[in-house]
């Protein structure tokens, strides 16, 4: 850790940008043994590969306990009475959606996601769809076309000046009456220890270097409450603690985190330079601390219903 502190500024790079011997044209790029995205004009830095894949399977494990936990009756009776039709903005694997398609089969589901990480044509049932597509291009659907908006777990990956357009772009293609809804965690996990929070710091710099905003409750309630178009905006929380002492999903939560800080090594051995060496001792200093001062993962909920 203490190498890592030494890095006195951090700067805005594209470690993705060190590999130049790929065309536009290209899906992916690979860097260090990890594939990633091949578009040029957006910030999602996160690898999209197998070993993501399963990082994702855990984060929407996570989103599944937490919903049914705090699921909000009237989004679910939209769905149990069928008809509706659902958009998940930032779908990666679509795990959620296939989730979702099985309990609410009489409603259809659409999932979008810059990467085709989808699954084969082959494991998709009738009522879900994927479409490959840039965000920062809007949503590519006529105003007023879906009955339920979700986006989940992008905070970490979009900079501030884009979640305006992204939040308008989800209203404007709900149907008045219909609901909007904005699913992520809190990355400076509550009780830290010294090394935890010291080593979160760091990813806190240098995503906000980047311009992301890594905190999504500052921004997302007002972001929707100063949309005149929604009713009240509801809030939920629901704190996940990591480690053993939580059972099989303090463990899972772990791991999910664990790997997370495993995605961003790009940024910190490319970006930030920060050593391969330096980067793998992280794990030794932080993992001790999960158990002893009981760390937990806080994630947030708003939702609304279009006016």
């Amino acid at each position: 850790m203490k190498n890592v502190n030494a890095i006195k500024e951090l700067d805005s790079s594209d470690p993705l940008k060190l590999d130049n011997t790929k065309t536009i044209l290209d899906s992916f790029r690979y860097v260090k043994g990890r594939r990633y995205h091949n578009l040029i004009d957006v910030t999602y830095l996160l690898p999209n590969d197998e070993k993501e894949a399963y990082r994702l399977k855990l984060q929407h494990n996570i989103l599944k306990f937490v919903w049914k936990r705090i699921f909000s009756s009237p989004v679910h009776e939209l769905l149990k009475a069928g008809g509706a039709k659902v958009l998940d903005v930032g779908c990666g694997t679509g795990l959620w959606l296939l989730d979702m398609a099985k309990e609410y089969p009489d409603s259809s589901f659409i999932g979008i996601d810059m990467s085709p990480i989808f699954p084969g044509v082959n494991h998709i049932p009738q009522n879900v769809a994927f479409l490959q597509h840039n965000l920062n291009n809007g949503l590519p659907f006529p105003n007023e076309t879906f009955d339920f908006v979700f986006q989940g777990f992008l905070g970490n990956n979009v900079i501030n000046k884009q979640w305006e357009y992204y939040t308008r772009e989800m209203i404007r293609v709900t149907k008045p009456g219909g609901w909007v809804e904005i699913f992520d965690y809190d990355i400076d996990y509550q009780n830290s220890g010294p090394k935890f929070a010291e080593y979160m710091g760091l990813v806190q710099s240098g995503l906000e270097a980047k311009g992301i905003n890594p905190q999504p409750e500052t921004y997302v309630p007002q972001l929707l409450k100063n949309c005149q178009k929604l009713s009240e905006v509801y809030y939920e929380e629901e704190n996940i603690p990591l480690g053993s002492r939580a059972g099989q999903l303090g463990e899972m939560v772990m791991a999910y985190c664990f790997m997370t800080f495993d995605a961003f090594k790009l940024l910190f051995t490319s970006a930030w330079g920060v050593s391969d060496e330096v980067f793998d001792t992280i794990y030794d200093c932080v993992r001790p601390e999960v158990d002893e001062f009981k760390i937990f993962l806080k994630t947030f909920r708003w939702y609304s219903k279009k006016i």
